[in-house]
């Protein structure tokens, strides 16, 4: 197995965890964010979500930055985009800001919800 191979491995299996992959998701819809913020997102201790960061992080998928006693973190787009490059358009999509609600809900033929149009 090569080097890109594995890192894929990393990447998916990251992702294949329903909290990380909600993680990823808030990341993409809101930037940068703390760790307080994903405490409030997220039913688990933090023991629990110091290993889904620590996972996150070790596949390449979110870079932190500390201030202080805080940690702060972001999703690694060039990382994501070069495993999943349509992830971030299908969960926010290229649409003008005044269409998004309007096309929220209606679905498509991949599934309810998904306007990936």
């Amino acid at each position: 197995m090569d080097s890109f191979e594995r890192d894929a491995v990393k990447v998916f299996k990251a992702l294949a965890d329903p909290t990380r992959y909600k993680v990823v998701r808030l990341l993409i819809e809101k930037g940068e964010l703390g760790c307080q913020d994903f405490a409030d997102e997220f039913p688990l201790t933090p023991p629990a979500m110091s290993h889904h960061y620590r996972v996150l992080e070790n596949a390449g998928l979110v870079l932190t930055r500390k201030e202080g006693s805080h940690v702060f973190m972001r999703l690694n787009e060039e990382r994501l985009d070069r495993f999943l490059p349509d992830f971030r358009r299908v969960h926010l999509g290229p649409r003008p800001a005044g269409r998004r609600e309007e096309r929220r809900g209606r679905g498509n033929a991949r599934g309810p919800g998904l306007n990936v149009s």
